[in-house]
């Protein structure tokens, strides 16, 4: 049987995908170093193209792009990295105050009950959070070197495509039978411009979710607005599940400001992640057509993988099975219906 033009391209790059797959599974550190090449390419992308709006020259732009991505870098980790280390230690210890204090039970002193369910529940939660410090404590000592590594790599090929961004997309589809390489520009022109929309969104979303928490927790805990801002720059690149495990530390540690404080920080907490999150599902939806359902399956799926850090990259797979499935799977099918 003779495979038409559409399914020789879906069997190409299934092939592909199945080869990088296997790579990926056995080399975790080839995966986090594509991930990561491909997240900091994108935000460059995302400066490059901004400026070259703004008629900045399309040289100037590309050093100018590099620059800023790397100037951000530096000063994070120079500046902010230091302050969120030296804030985590205390908050964990603060966290473990209030915990212990169980300021929630002059809250419900009227409702024993409903004090009780949740004195059960923290009981629960607290020795597990000793476990999830402690395990972050040790995966970071075990995986530094692989981190510098990734760090290392991630850096080289971000410079070096986005200097070269016309050459290594125009000789991309040449690693494909000439047949078949308009359908594969094509669907590779469509999977750019939707895990650019990606990037955009969550970038986006993390710096205003990141500076809306600096200056909510500099009036309510300024000891620690730093870490939580960065918490919440962190947690936003997880789709629908990072709100949560964002929220869990940010609730236990508000239990201490007192009811009404408790209440009105967790009501802009929520306010400010439901516009974020209305913003994700919008754009996501009109530019890349992705059913939420979806990402929730896929961020499940491979976190029981590659655990926390396969959340992070969970979404781009999904939108690259979406790409595949709309540029070759339903039009072939569309073609025999």
């Amino acid at each position: 049987m003779k495979l038409s033009t559409r399914q020789q391209a879906l069997l190409t790059v299934s092939v592909y995908a199945l080869i990088m797959l296997i790579a990926f599974m056995i080399y975790k550190t080839l995966l986090y170093v594509f991930v990561f090449s491909l997240v900091s390419i994108l935000v460059v992308n995302f400066i490059l193209r901004n400026l070259v709006k703004l008629k900045v020259p399309y040289t100037l732009s590309i050093i100018l792009s590099l620059v800023i991505y790397f100037g951000v870098l530096i000063y994070a980790i120079i500046n902010i990295i230091p302050a969120v280390t030296n804030q985590l230690t205390s908050f964990y210890g603060f966290m473990q105050h209030i915990l212990d204090s169980k300021y929630w039970e002059d809250y419900l002193s009227s409702n024993p009950s409903l004090s009780n369910t949740i004195s059960g529940i923290i009981d629960w939660i607290k020795p597990k959070i000793g476990e999830v410090f402690n395990n972050l404590v040790v995966s970071f000592a075990k995986g530094l070197p692989d981190a510098l590594v990734v760090i290392f790599y991630s850096v080289l090929f971000t410079i070096y495509i986005t200097i070269y961004t016309k050459w290594t997309t125009g000789s991309m589809p040449g690693l494909f039978p000439k047949k078949i390489r308009p359908l594969i520009q094509d669907f590779l022109t469509k999977l750019g411009v939707a895990l650019s929309s990606y990037v955009d969104v969550m970038l986006l979303g993390a710096i205003i979710v990141s500076i809306s928490f600096y200056f909510l927790f500099s009036v309510y805990l300024p000891d620690y607005a730093i870490l939580l801002a960065f918490w919440g720059f962190v947690t936003n690149f997880i789709p629908i599940v990072g709100v949560v495990i964002e929220w869990i530390p940010i609730c236990i540690v508000t239990l201490g400001l007192g009811l009404q404080n408790f209440l009105i920080v967790n009501a802009i907490v929520m306010s400010i992640h439901l516009g974020a999150f209305l913003f994700f599902i919008f754009i996501m939806k009109a530019r890349a057509n992705i059913n939420p359902v979806l990402m929730l399956i896929f961020i499940f799926l491979i976190g029981l993988i590659y655990g926390m850090v396969g959340t992070f990259f969970a979404v781009p797979v999904a939108i690259f099975f979406v790409t595949l499935w709309n540029e070759f799977i339903k039009r072939e099918l569309d073609s025999v219906s």
